[in-house]
């Protein structure tokens, strides 16, 4: 799988697609879940380990809240609220199985309407078994009625602010890259399932181009902002000097090498800390393979 450099990839959760409304013309009723109940085992640990749906989905942003949306988040057109992705009929109640998967793979609304997916971009590329488990793990959760009003991006606003926006649209099967690849799918788990590149790699604008994982970008979430930070393997920039135990300790509880603790409100790592430990390997082996950007 290559790596993005300016089609950034961003984090599982539903944001920016489903930011812009759940509706559908037609009732159409939830498909009955998979038989394999592990998918929906996989599906929750997508959605509660490095997917982090509820960092956007939920009010609080943390771990076993209602995925009922209301989070106020930024993308390129401004202020957004995390739409409310329970079985609700405020939420995707009706859209079935094959909605879903519209929207994650060609960025399309039970409408026809394209959806705007910047939050998540590089979604798309879910593998086929990791987009069935998620979907069946939310069809487990209860509806959590909460109305999230629907954005909609004036024409101005898509030809300008949307100017470098760019999403693939993917056919076909998209296969599972085997754990046993830890690198590899590490870089799966970092770019499609986590998103990491959704924060700290800066966008291209018209006389720059992106930077992956170098940091720079600014993060806007309920009115309060911070930048993000270089992740690359640089020692002056980045984290070069620290360790793979100093990796896995910060994600597995958001504590950096000198003790300081991140804002949780900005970072999940209390989702990063509820996904499995070969998981969490795969991904620093990943990271700590990212060439330096000073």
């Amino acid at each position: 799988m290559k790596r993005w450099l300016t089609n950034i990839p961003v984090t599982l959760s539903l944001v920016g697609a489903i930011a812009l409304g759940a509706c559908t013309p037609e009732e159409v009723a939830p498909p009955p879940l998979p038989p394999d109940s592990a998918s929906v085992v996989r599906g929750q640990q997508l959605a509660e380990g490095f997917g982090s749906c509820g960092f956007c989905h939920s009010m609080k942003g943390t771990v076993g809240q209602p995925l009922s949306g209301g989070r106020v988040l930024n993308d390129m057109f401004g202020e957004v609220s995390g739409p409310n992705i329970t079985l609700a009929d405020s939420g995707i109640g009706k859209w079935s199985e094959s909605d879903v998967r519209a929207l994650f793979r060609a960025q399309k609304r039970p409408d026809g309407s394209l959806a705007y997916t910047s939050l998540h971009q590089g979604f798309e590329w879910l593998s086929d078994s990791d987009l069935t488990a998620l979907i069946a793990y939310l069809r487990t959760r209860p509806a959590s009625e909460n109305v999230v009003e629907r954005r909609a991006p004036s024409a101005i606003e898509r030809n300008i602010s949307g100017y470098f926006y760019s999403a693939a649209e993917v056919h076909g099967y998209v296969p599972q890259i085997s754990p046993s690849f830890r690198v590899e799918y590490g870089e799966y788990l970092a770019n499609n399932v986590a998103g990491c590149a959704r924060c700290h790699s800066k966008p291209a604008g018209l006389i720059s181009s992106s930077e992956y994982l170098a940091g720079g970008q600014e993060i806007i979430i309920d009115g309060e902002s911070k930048i993000a930070p270089n992740i690359t393997s640089s020692k002056t920039a980045g984290i070069g000097d620290w360790s793979e135990a100093d990796l896995k300790r910060y994600f597995a509880s958001g504590a950096t090498p000198s003790g300081r603790e991140v804002d949780k409100r900005f970072c999940p790592v209390d989702f990063y800390g509820s996904a499995g430990a070969s998981e969490i390997d795969s991904v620093v082996a990943y990271i700590r393979s990212v060439p330096a950007i000073d």
